[in-house]
């Protein structure tokens, strides 16, 4: 499979083409308040030219020299759609992708590799990283530490102890800092966590993400991509146990002195959109809302994930969810590849001896600079310098394999 996935340096002129051929066959509309290249003025009353897409290459501390998923999903900017395909629906999203997660078809996407702040979604690579190595029934007695992260907490009390699906529940539904923080301690410290979850996110070909912490607030270098968050999401709609915490509805969380208190799922899908069975939500300033979101439903399972969407991203998944549930022939524009394939993929790069050469830096400057991107008042070059340090890190993350799992829905892991 891996001979199917070619080198965009050779073929930057070729997806070009394609891709603006895409956008003028398939009468889809551009996602509202995306970013794109103002068209040169036209005289009145003729065409209004399509947008120049952008061609992305590899994430400069990628293993591999191609754009994973196909070549075509190199482009951002435009939409990519097969030209057979229905009209697409306008998108609320900065980035977007709708996939069949049972063959891995990428149905539909936009700028699906351009990296970007992941918020909470983040949360499911922490889950699918730590959680491996914690049995549901281990307890873990919480710490000041855990309970003075900032953002969103579920309300962990210090001294207290919990067991790990206590925290799961407080992870993913109330999409708890706190609860993320205590999960990354009791899985061998933040600092290993965060190695597991980059370790994780490579095993599944995940090469535009690059983790820093466990629970996904604004953090210099932390960035992923629509297309990765789909691996990811992929991935726990694998696991039986992620799947079911994902879908459920409320949950009664330990008190003090053996009360309880109920928490909700912050995914508004569930209960309102037939056959939605989870993932995971998020917000922050830099990020936006972003979603990665799965509904199954008349034999199909369909996974869509939002990142920089400005209103509720649900509603922008919704509308994806919509669109090809009524388009169920509508031809793949690039696949979400296996970690078989992705053994491989890395294994063949390495005995080419391939070796990118761009600035680290750039993917982090293009984030900061792009709408939404604001440093919050930190000097940008701070910013970078912290990018930079993160990235340097990133670069000894190796492939780790991981044991075979004997349940779940593909015969490829």
């Amino acid at each position: 499979m891996g001979s199917a996935l070619r080198s965009p340096r050779s073929h930057r002129a070729w997806i070009t083409a394609v891709a603006a051929l895409v956008v003028l066959g398939s009468g889809a509309l551009l996602p509202a308040g995306a970013a794109t290249e103002t068209p040169a003025a036209s005289e009145p009353g003729s065409p209004t030219p399509a947008p120049s897409p952008t061609v992305l290459e590899p994430p400069a501390d990628s293993p591999v020299d191609e754009i994973v998923g196909g070549e075509d999903l190199a482009a951002t900017g435009i939409p990519l759609v097969s030209p057979s395909a229905p009209p697409l629906p306008s998108v609320d999203a900065q980035a977007w992708l709708v996939a069949d997660a049972e063959s891995g078809d990428v149905l539909a996407a936009y700028s699906p590799h351009e990296r970007r702040p992941p918020a909470s979604t983040l949360k499911l690579l922490t889950v699918l990283a730590a959680g491996a190595s914690l049995d549901p029934e281990e307890t873990y007695v919480a710490t000041e530490a855990d309970t003075s992260v900032e953002g969103s907490r579920v309300g962990i009390v210090a001294a207290q102890t919990y067991t790990v699906d206590q925290l799961l529940h407080g992870l993913l539904l109330a999409s708890g800092n706190d609860a993320a923080h205590a999960l990354a301690e009791a899985a061998g410290g933040l600092d290993e966590t965060v190695d597991e979850m980059n370790d994780e996110a490579r095993r599944l070909g995940a090469f535009d993400t690059r983790a820093a912490t466990p629970h996904g607030l604004d953090t210099p270098g932390q960035l992923s991509s629509a297309y990765d968050l789909a691996l990811i999401g992929r991935e726990a709609l694998d696991d039986e146990t992620i799947t079911r915490l994902a879908g459920t509805p409320v949950y009664d969380f330990p008190g003090t002195d053996g009360a309880t208190f109920q928490i909700q799922n912050q995914n508004r899908l569930l209960g309102s959109y037939e056959g939605a069975i989870g993932l995971k939500t998020g917000f922050t300033t830099l990020a936006g809302h972003t979603f990665v979101g799965a509904v199954e439903r008349d034999g199909r399972l369909l996974i869509a994930t939002i990142l920089g969407s400005e209103g509720r991203a649900e509603d922008a998944a919704a509308a994806l969810f919509d669109w090809a549930f009524a388009a169920p022939e509508a031809p793949a524009v690039g696949h979400l590849v296996a970690p078989d394939e992705v053994e491989t993929m890395v294994t063949e790069a390495s005995d080419d001896g391939d070796i990118i050469g761009r600035n680290p830096l750039e993917d982090y400057e293009d984030v900061l600079s792009s709408p939404g991107g604001s440093s919050q008042g930190v000097p940008t070059v701070v910013w970078l310098s912290l990018a930079a340090a993160a990235l340097a890190g990133g670069l000894g993350f190796a492939l780790r394999r991981r044991r075979p799992k004997t349940t779940g829905r593909y015969s490829s892991k």
